[in-house]
């Protein structure tokens, strides 16, 4: 019997949650199989607690950041110069890396960590470079690598990668966004509301950075709600926020449990009837892999408005309602909240067209979409002169 052939990977990934959490699912799957596997991350205080409660490889690199300032971001003195040396002058450190560890495969995650490794990869040798683009719209990082070192693009949701990119890449496909195997075996089947003999349970999740537009609104919808319904309430508030969103439950005497971060996200999955949340691509390939019903409050901030369109993809499947940043009020979102919960088999519904198996198995596909772009080789550019 042939052995299976194992590979050396490197997953350039970091920052905050939304890159941290699918490049942990990838490095697990693929260290499950027998593959050597480091993520490279830039050692943030997020990074350093995530990755050090699970049994990965992890090298930490200094990665220069480019200031988001639209149209103006590279006529940005600090910018153009972080830009130039991320992408011309590589640290010492990452080369004498590439060296030690010989990668078949670089996996980019996005972010700044992903253009400073990736863009550090020697197309004359063997590695090759794919890059998952997690979000709607394709991040700086993603779009510049797609254009100059990426043998592949996978698209964790639909359009991620826009269409004239597309044209400069060999393969471009939509595979999802991995998601953690215990977040996937939470899945059960919907409770039904309205059902006086239960209590329907809420999750408010900020995601890793908080939120503090939700975390003002959300306490006080709730207060609406408890005058019409008796609700379970767990509301996780970023560290910045939790003080004063426990302080706000406290005095209009609703019975929440608040926490800084939610360490076991599958378990509050697993708890939890309706999720409001940001809209991070994270966040809605959890919500599609256990099919959970939410509404969606898109962070107004994100780069091209990517989390309208992560939103979108639910939405647009009667999984999920939106409420714009700016139009967020405690009276529309206990509206919503309430519509979910009093309209007959809405909640049910929802949570059947929220459920997508695509994201349940992203993690494999990913997994043997990579393997099969190693195998298939690397375009080796070569300096010899044709005889």
């Amino acid at each position: 019997m042939n052995q299976k052939k194992t590979y050396s990977i490197i997953i350039a990934a970091g920052g905050t949650g939304g890159h941290i959490f699918p490049a942990l699912a990838i490095g697990k799957y693929f260290k499950a199989n027998g593959h050597r596997v480091i993520i490279a991350g830039t050692g943030n205080d997020l990074e350093r607690k995530i990755f050090g409660q699970n049994d990965i490889e992890v090298k930490y690199f200094k990665a220069r950041k480019i200031e988001r300032k639209g149209l103006m971001t590279f006529f940005d003195p600090i910018n153009y110069q972080n830009f130039y040396k991320t992408i011309f002058k590589h640290d010492a450190e990452v080369i004498n890396f590439f060296k030690d560890f010989e990668p078949d495969l670089v996996i980019g995650m996005g972010g700044y960590p992903s253009l400073s490794i990736c863009s550090a990869v020697d197309r004359s040798d063997k590695t090759v470079v794919v890059i998952h683009e997690q979000n709607s719209k394709a991040g700086l990082a993603n779009r510049y690598l797609t254009l100059s070192v990426a043998y592949a693009v996978i698209e964790g949701l639909p359009g991620g990668i826009g269409r004239i990119i597309k044209f400069f890449v060999d393969d471009c496909i939509f595979l999802g966004n991995p998601v953690r195997q215990e977040i996937i075996d939470t899945r059960t089947l919907p409770r039904e509301f309205p059902d006086n003999s239960k209590k329907p349970r809420i999750l408010i999740v900020g995601g890793s950075q908080g939120a503090h537009s939700i975390n003002n609104a959300v306490p006080k919808a709730m207060h609406l709600l408890s005058e019409k319904i008796d609700l379970e309430i767990r509301h996780d508030t970023g560290k910045a926020d939790y003080e004063e969103v426990k302080k706000i439950y406290e005095e209009l005497n609703i019975n929440a449990t608040v926490s800084e971060f939610i360490n076991d996200i599958s378990e509050a999955y697993g708890w939890a009837d309706l999720v409001i949340a940001r809209a991070g691509a994270l966040t809605v390939s959890e919500l599609s892999a256990v099919g959970l019903p939410s509404i969606l409050i898109p962070y107004p901030q994100a780069t091209d408005n990517h989390q309208f369109y992560n939103a979108k993809f639910l939405v647009d499947k009667q999984a999920a309602e939106v409420i714009l940043d700016q139009d967020l009020d405690p009276d529309k979102l206990a509206i919503k909240v309430e519509s979910f919960l009093l309209e007959k088999d809405k909640l049910k519904n929802a949570s059947i067209a929220a459920y997508d198996k695509t994201f349940v198995l992203a993690t494999e596909k990913i997994s043997d979409f990579c393997i099969g772009i190693i195998e298939k080789g690397p375009i080796v550019l070569s300096s010899e002169s044709p005889n």
